[in-house]
């Protein structure tokens, strides 16, 4: 952006006067041939000093056309920086998310290391009261030493995944964690936070507030202002000059004062160039095209990511039920068999079986609250942020793909 903005200043300052200034000053000694004793030396010092002004009449907007195309390029790279700090906070709260989620199933399979360890104590008076076998004591132990195994594997992941938040913000790891950290208890609902509802009102509109769109449409802009730039080099240039100069000399005892000026138009053009000219209005038209074109697949791939992340939010939305559901058929079962093992009407493998699919469910729960949450922001990065001014309908709308959506 600082270097759009500086040519763009450079390009504009054309349209003004050029206003110089010289000075010259020096001492010397040269022979006088007006003597009367013949060829001598005299001694002199000798000064000026002038203002030049010049300045190009702008017939055929060869300035102008620059410094619109030097406009477009400085909102495109604004649109572009638009565009990096919006990924740069999805990808912060992608990473906020995925701990949350990190975070919430360490608590749950903490409380299932819990229920393990309790199994395995009971297991073992069980056995000592020779009401079961030492192979229920040995699955027990192991499906206790496999749950901590794999609690140590997700506490690491947690762990690099505040790593990479570090990384992101430049913060350090302490106030990461103090800034991401929920309270836990709260449950699912609290540690995770539920997107609102959102509704895709207008797409056109969105697509074309969307940074990268924009970008795209201002770099197009600016390459039609290339091509007149490059029509007007090729016409005459007329160019305004004025100098005014005061000249003082001092020698032989004489001082002399002159003051000159002068006022002059020049008028050049090209006449032969070899098709250089011709060249360059065919280089500035063949980039407007590719940019033309590159505005359309900028059009058509901003649809396709809002398709997508929509889907994605309908797809979480639905599973979140689904889950829901099946996490309380699970701890249902659950509490069922655990119940008809402590009265030894059922297997130890039968009860870890259950315990195996509530696991399961809890997980896949927190999957889909976790993808909810990261589908709407993957929705706002599609978006551009128009999320933030209107609504979104969850509601994939195949049409924003058609060819005629981004005229």
């Amino acid at each position: 952006m600082d270097e759009a903005r500086a040519a763009f200043g450079g390009s504009a300052a054309q349209r003004l006067p050029a206003v110089g200034f010289t000075s010259t000053a020096g001492r010397g000694r040269s022979l006088d041939s007006g003597s009367d004793s013949g060829a001598g030396t005299v001694t002199g010092s000798s000064a000026s000093a002038g203002l030049s002004l010049s300045w190009e009449l702008d017939l055929f907007g060869r300035v102008r056309d620059t410094v619109t195309a030097r406009r477009e390029r400085l909102d495109a790279r604004t649109a572009d920086a638009r565009a990096a700090r919006l990924a740069l906070a999805a990808e912060v709260a992608n990473g906020v998310l995925a701990w949350r989620g990190c975070a919430f199933s360490q608590q749950v399979q903490a409380a299932d290391i819990d229920s393990r360890a309790r199994t395995l104590a009971m297991t073992r008076n069980r056995l000592a009261a020779g009401f079961a076998a030492a192979v229920d004591e040995a699955r027990a132990a192991s499906g206790l030493a496999a749950a901590r195994t794999e609690l140590a594997a997700r506490q690491a992941q947690c762990e690099r995944q505040i790593h990479a938040l570090v990384a992101l913000t430049g913060q350090q790891g302490a106030a990461v964690r103090e800034q991401v950290l929920v309270t836990p208890g709260g449950g699912a609902d609290w540690f995770m936070p539920a997107p609102p509802a959102l509704a895709l009102a207008v797409p056109p509109e969105v697509l074309a507030a969307h940074p990268k769109v924009r970008a795209a449409d201002r770099e197009a802009a600016a390459a039609w202002a290339d091509i007149g730039a490059a029509r007007a080099a090729r016409l005459p240039r007329v160019d305004l000059g004025a100098l005014l100069t005061g000249n003082w000399m001092r020698a032989a005892g004489s001082t002399l004062h002159a003051t000159s000026w002068s006022l002059a138009a020049n008028l050049a053009a090209p006449l032969f160039d070899g098709g250089a000219g011709a060249s360059a209005v065919d280089t500035a038209e063949a980039r407007y095209r590719a940019a033309v074109a590159s505005l359309a697949q900028a059009v058509r791939q901003a649809a396709q990511d809002i398709e997508n992340a929509l889907t994605d939010a309908a797809s979480a939305a639905r599973r979140m039920d689904t889950t829901r559901e099946a996490v309380a058929a699970a701890r249902t079962t659950f509490s069922a068999t655990e119940a008809r093992w402590l009265a030894g009407a059922v297997s130890l493998f039968e009860l870890e079986d259950a315990r195996r699919q509530l696991a399961g469910a809890e997980d896949s729960a927190i999957a889909a609250r976790r993808d909810r949450a990261q589908a709407w922001v993957a929705l706002i990065k599609a978006s551009g942020n128009s999320a933030a001014a209107t609504t979104f309908n969850l509601v994939p709308q195949p049409d924003l793909l058609h060819a005629d959506a981004f005229h």
